[in-house]
């Protein structure tokens, strides 16, 4: 609330924007008015806004390994670039119930190259192996760098982190699955990040589960 003395706009009452203005006596009084948003009107406006909630909603399953794989401690800079690198692959036309195809997603982002990563699941064992590949020296690559390997599960929505090996040799790694999650709701990533955790590549989409044999 403010009080003032009008000149050009003494005596006048009502509203302008969010604020309304009135007179008590001789006073002047300015108020804004509680709660007042402009709100997301035009269709694009509420496309982006949708996209926006969706990928705010996935971020947080993946929090951890965000902060390896966009190498930073800071949830805020990690935020910034989950969401930059992933906004776009919302389908939002409709907006209450925007998509986005899961096995896209990007967890990491730097200069390093792409690892050779595979992974398989095997159902009845309840196991998730990765297999890497020993990759030549080249520019934005070290045999030092370390591989890593993610698995969300997406009606838990929760995800995991599991260091696999380094880039300069081959190797397999297994995980067993929590009895908790389900071994057809699984979405499994790779990537790789610098020994000194100040570099990453993109991610790898390495492969989606669902209820087939």
């Amino acid at each position: 609330m403010a009080i003032f003395k009008p000149t050009i706009f003494q005596d006048i009452s009502g509203s302008v924007g969010n604020v309304t203005s009135y007179k008590v006596g001789k006073t002047q009084i300015a108020r804004g008015k509680p709660g007042f948003v402009k709100d997301a009107k035009t269709p694009e406006q509420l496309k982006q806004r949708a996209r926006l909630s969706l990928i705010t909603k996935l971020r947080r399953r993946f929090l951890k390994i965000l902060s390896v794989g966009y190498c930073s401690p800071s949830g805020k800079i990690c935020a910034n670039c989950f969401t930059r690198d992933n906004i776009h692959k919302v389908n939002a036309d409709d907006v209450e119930n925007p998509t986005v195809d899961l096995l896209t997603l990007s967890l990491s982002g730097g200069g390093l190259r792409l690892p050779l990563i595979e992974a398989e699941v095997n159902k009845e064992k309840r196991l998730v192996t990765f297999r890497w590949k020993q990759q030549p020296l080249m520019p934005f690559m070290a045999k030092e760098d370390r591989l890593m390997g993610v698995i969300h599960e997406r009606e838990e929505k929760k995800s995991r982190l599991v260091e696999l090996g380094t880039r300069g040799t081959s190797g397999e790694e297994e995980w067993s699955l929590p009895e908790d999650w389900d071994v057809n709701q699984l979405v499994v990533y790779g990537f790789a990040v610098s020994a000194n955790g100040q570099n990453a590549s993109g991610t790898l989409g390495l492969l989606e589960t669902n209820g087939d044999a």
